[in-house]
């Protein structure tokens, strides 16, 4: 019987590039599996999975349909191209060299945020320029723009809203459904050859010739490619759920039905993540429970709904629309805490002596029933007014919760000061109204215990080899520089401390707490974070800079966040003295985080759409504002009533021919020396709002 071949991804991965080499023209599968001597059907699908990863690494190309062929090196580079509206382009390697350059002209056939491979071809004072030579993989292959027929019954163009995108794309006639002449269309990338000037493309959807909320929605779904329906597979898994909890399983659970138990959550919430337990000991101590809704007792590893779960990773929440990462009946039924119900929950119970230091943690399998569901309105108004249902319970964990946060600044937590916004609705789901959301005691509450059953989990989970942490690094010190540099200036005072490693925190704080003339702190918050790194998963541990935790993780949100689920399965099988054995975890932290910026961005991009939406009929109308952002093609201002923000063009200031100073981020007027900073309060009257494009143009008044 002749011996199996050897299916090692690295193994495979080099016979495919020797085989490449030895041929040295495109070849398809079949003819790679030849080469390399491995015949057979059955080899196709690890020869394919070695093929995508080394076209991910940018070793071979995709040259013809369905051919490969090996990427001769020469200063190869891989990495995200940006485009700007000009059609140029911006690569960041994934390596450590600098910025490159990309001349629209070098572009090949990339698109906005495609991922690419590119040589680089000269230097320019100290400007590394490049050409693009394969596009390794489309981020994007859906659209929303203009449709402009050529003529009736012809062939059409498709015009990005994006002015990014980085191409109109052509629409054979049969390819159109139906659109007609400036129908504002979703486009379904195709192909681009690279013997056309520009993308081939299908009409997916016709929108809606209102730009309502519910179309915007609806069209960045299915743009973004979101995960919106779940399967009949997934729909009959759930029905076999049953909502009764077994006894023999509540008897292998601590039972903490007996403690006072409540939930805090915003008014229009469902998915009780998480509640809050208090008892008083015999010993005087305090014992605080924080409990988990026990999402991996209902969904199993590999079943369909897991499987559906990880490719969302999250829910996204809309305005007037949620989509969730678990079914309703999971989410918002079985595994939510909802009140004077048994429910199951993984639980971590902290006792603390009167001085409210922690003795001793106890972390499991638990059932809880809640006195109460709260929203942080009226638990807020309870510890008030000193009356109400559990005052003394409620007050008695805020006196906690603020000696956590205190301690946890003085350690070295970035202290921020939360300004969130929400929007009124009508009955047909659409913006009438911003409402400015005033961050709580009740908020901060609910923060800290989750942040400390977060912080106990990580420290549990360190003593293994495989964990989820949530990280964050520390921030780009030519970028603080910067910063320091600029208040400086502004301030006319000199910052006394000098920026390390070891005092960066405080640092920070301090300036955020220094009061700086014509500096808001929300503006001051926002030059600070842009020096920030973004927080990611990774199993690999440096530490929370932002909280000042050496070990942190997400543990508390396991019905809207995957990761939470992997840890919730992590430690039990670590509590219960199992195999801990989870494979490729780092890969799938990576696209958590990369799921987690997409949403963000998609929700702010949302938001956006909705505070111009508002204003659309404000044109013309004169707003206070205050300036948000100085840059060398204008002048952002955030209106202060509705906190929308837009641009004033530098071919706008006509008083003057304004000259950009990029030391003080200011714009001077060359013979009145009139300056327009960070931070000056204005008065801008609303020249234009574009839905499309999701930008206002403003000009200043007097």
């Amino acid at each position: 019987m002749p011996k199996k071949k050897s299916f090692q991804l690295k193994v495979l991965k080099e016979q495919v590039i020797d085989a490449l080499k030895t041929r040295n023209e495109p070849l398809n599968i079949k003819q790679i599996s030849w080469e390399m001597g491995l015949k057979g059907s059955q080899y196709r699908k690890p020869i394919l999975k070695a093929i995508n990863k080394l076209i991910d690494e940018g070793l071979i190309i995709c040259s013809k349909k369905y051919k490969f062929q090996y990427n001769q090196p020469k200063e190869i580079i891989v990495g995200v191209i940006d485009i700007n509206k000009s059609g140029h382009g911006y690569v960041q390697p994934e390596s450590d060299c600098g910025e490159v350059f990309i001349h629209r002209k070098n572009r090949l056939n990339s698109l906005h945020k495609d991922r690419v491979s590119i040589e680089l071809i000269k230097t320019r004072k100290n400007i590394l320029e490049g050409r693009v030579k394969n596009v390794l993989k489309r981020t994007n292959t859906k659209f929303v723009g203009k449709i402009k027929l050529r003529g009736e019954g012809e062939n059409a163009f498709f015009i990005p809203n994006n002015q990014k995108v980085g191409s109109d794309f052509f629409i054979p006639k049969d390819k159109l459904n139906k659109a007609q002449d400036d129908d504002q269309v979703v486009v379904e990338f195709t192909d681009w050859p690279l013997s056309a000037g520009c993308p081939f493309g299908v009409v997916t959807k016709v929108l809606q010739k209102n730009m309502d909320l519910k179309t915007i929605i609806e069209s960045n779904i299915e743009i973004s490619n979101i995960r919106n329906s779940f399967s009949e597979k997934i729909i009959k898994e759930v029905e076999k759920l049953s909502t009764l909890i077994n006894q023999k399983e509540i008897e292998k659970r601590r039972d903490f039905r007996k403690d006072i138990t409540f939930t805090i959550d915003p008014i229009d919430a469902k998915d009780f993540d998480d509640a809050i337990s208090i008892k008083y000991l015999p010993n005087k101590n305090i014992e605080i429970g924080v409990h988990i809704a026990d999402v991996s007792h209902y969904v199993k590893s590999k079943s369909e709904i897991d499987k559906e779960a990880f490719l969302r990773s999250f829910s996204i929440y809309f305005p007037g629309k949620v989509i969730p990462m678990l079914p309703e009946k999971l989410s918002n039924v079985l595994c939510s805490l909802r009140p004077q119900e048994d429910k199951l929950s993984f639980s971590i119970a902290i006792e603390m002596n009167k001085l409210y230091e922690i003795k001793s943690t106890w972390i499991g399998k638990g059932v809880i029933n809640s006195n109460k569901r709260f929203s942080y309105e009226q638990a807020e108004e309870i510890i008030n007014t000193k009356k109400g249902l559990f005052y003394q319970e409620l007050n008695l964990l805020n006196t906690i919760a603020k000696k956590l946060r205190a301690h946890r600044i003085t350690n070295g937590s970035i202290d921020f000061e939360r300004r969130d916004i929400a929007f009124e609705l009508n009955d047909e789901n659409e913006p009438v109204k911003i409402i400015e959301t005033k961050h709580l005691d009740t908020h901060k509450l609910v923060e800290e215990y989750m942040l400390l059953a977060n912080k106990i989990v990580a420290q549990k989970l360190s003593s293994i080899n495989q964990s989820i942490y949530r990280i964050h690094d520390t921030p780009d010190q030519q970028k603080i520089k910067e910063l320091i540099s600029y208040l400086e200036y502004f301030d006319k005072n000199k910052i006394k401390a000098v920026f390390s490693y070891k005092n960066s925190a405080h640092f920070i704080n301090n300036i955020l707490n220094k009061p700086i003339k014509g500096l808001n702190k929300h503006i001051l918050e926002n030059l600070v974070l842009r020096a920030m790194a973004k927080a990611k998963y990774s199993t690999k541990n440096i530490g929370h800079y932002g909280l000042g935790f050496e070990k942190y993780t997400h543990f508390t949100s396991p019905i809207r966040r995957y990761a939470d689920l992997m840890i919730h399965r992590l430690l039990n099988e670590h509590l219960n003295k199992q195999t801990v054995r989870f494979f490729d975890l780092e890969t799938k932290c990576i696209y958590f985080s990369n799921m987690e910026r997409t949403y963000i961005d998609l929700e702010r991009k949302i938001n956006k759409f909705i505070k111009l939406k508002l204003l659309e009929k404000s044109i013309g109308q004169v707003f206070s504002g205050i300036i948000s952002g100085v840059v060398k093609w204008g002048i952002y201002v955030e209106i202060n009533e509705s906190k929308a923000e837009g641009l004033v063009s530098i071919s706008d200031l006509q008083d003057d021919k304004y000259y950009y100073n990029e030391n003080t981020r200011a714009f001077i007027g060359r013979r009145s020396g009139k300056k327009y900073n960070l931070g000056d309060q204005v008065l801008v009257q609303i020249k234009n709002v574009n839905l499309l494009n999701n930008e206002m143009d403003l000009i200043f008044t007097k």
